[in-house]
């Protein structure tokens, strides 16, 4: 089977509604981030359940943002941002960043942030944090995909992380196989 749509197989086909790939994703565990930048207007943030490491060579993470968005026209623009993943513990700073009822500017409660690299606000609390230069932004339907750059990690706080699944936070539990390599 291609990976790559064909003449005979193009996007069109997906024979599934908007609605049931919704509802066959909510299966799908995601770790929840917090991504922040600096726009022209201020500095601006926003929840991300879809964060992923792309490329080790060069280090690429990525992540998508919705066209409709208040924030998507900003984040395109954004040379510099930061993505921080939350703690268990996060939950509720997950729920601010992602509260469609704030403004963008509101987003960033100073009890939550401090100046990071490059005048970005960070949050003061993060499992890791990873400092990016946008590397590129492509089309993905309804979604823009960002790419970008890794320029720095920071650890933050020793803490599970927060992953969102079935509609609801939960934390990673109990290890139930490890991975070995052999060198």
């Amino acid at each position: 089977m291609s990976l790559i749509p064909t003449d005979s197989q193009s996007l069109n086909d997906v024979p599934v509604t908007g609605e049931e790939f919704r509802q066959g994703m909510r299966h799908v565990p995601t770790v929840v981030t917090v991504v922040t930048f600096d726009a022209k207007e201020g500095p601006i943030g926003l929840t991300i359940g879809s964060f992923v490491s792309l490329s080790l060579d060069p280090p690429l993470v990525c992540f998508n943002v919705q066209k409709e968005s208040d924030i998507h026209d900003h984040i395109v623009k954004a040379p510099h941002f930061l993505v921080h993943v939350l703690k268990d513990d996060q939950a509720t700073v997950s729920d601010r960043f992602a509260d469609s009822n704030l403004t963008t500017r509101n987003t960033i409660d100073p009890e939550l942030i401090e100046i990071g690299p490059r005048n970005i606000p960070t949050l003061k609390a993060y499992l890791v944090r990873f400092e990016c230069k946008q590397w590129a932004v492509y089309e993905g339907g309804d979604h823009s995909i960002i790419l970008g750059s890794v320029v720095n990690i920071e650890d933050g706080d020793a803490a599970r992380p927060i992953v969102y699944h079935q509609r609801a936070y939960h934390a990673i539990g109990t290890c139930v196989a490890n991975r070995t390599t052999s060198e």
